[in-house]
């Protein structure tokens, strides 16, 4: 290239350098995207026939889940608890893997039962719990069924803590308090 044409490029180049810095530097930003939510109808702007959005429901109506769940599924529960417990005794009388590994926890009868009790608690949160206990069980198994005797042990002690948070659940809506302060004891 010739010098006469070189002069010019870097002219327009150092031209065209601070009109793109300038317009970065002076644009406007664009205003940051709202969300619109729906609106929410205040309670006295609603019609005598429109019900409430969120509807929460009274306190009573919520012991009375609990009083009958209690009802229906404490013994499921301590019946599993008795099942879980014969089995973590097992594990901890080092009952050989071999005679172990034909029971299947989750399909014992007891399991079934405490599945379904799991599954109908009228906390979302209990159930959870509730399934929490199962795993640990099974867990336990497995871990001893490998030789893992360090993760069986701490499913096994996380089994003794759930037990012993639902030992005090079940007395808050007794239906045997006498099957639930043997059981505790043991």
């Amino acid at each position: 290239m010739s010098n006469d044409l070189l002069l010019p490029l870097l002219v327009c180049a150092g031209c065209l350098i601070i009109i793109v810095v300038v317009y970065l530097r002076t644009r406007s930003k664009p205003s940051p995207k709202s969300i619109s939510l729906p609106r929410i109808e205040s309670d006295h702007q609603r019609t005598a026939d429109s019900e409430p959005l969120f509807a929460e429901p009274p306190a009573t109506t919520i012991e009375q889940g609990f009083a009958s769940w209690h009802e229906t599924f404490e013994g499921v529960v301590l019946d599993f608890i008795e099942f879980a417990d014969d089995f973590i005794k097992s594990i901890d009388e080092g009952k050989p893997a071999e005679e172990m590994k034909e029971v299947n926890v989750l399909e014992a009868a007891e399991t079934t039962q405490f599945q379904r009790a799991a599954s109908q608690h009228p906390s979302p949160e209990m159930g959870a719990e509730l399934s929490a206990i199962l795993a640990t069980v099974s867990a336990s198994l497995h871990a001893y069924l490998r030789g893992d005797t360090d993760l069986s042990h701490q499913q096994r002690s996380l089994y003794g803590e759930y037990r012993e948070m639902w030992f005090q659940r079940l007395r808050q809506f007794p239906q045997d308090l006498d099957r639930i302060i043997r059981l505790r004891r043991v």
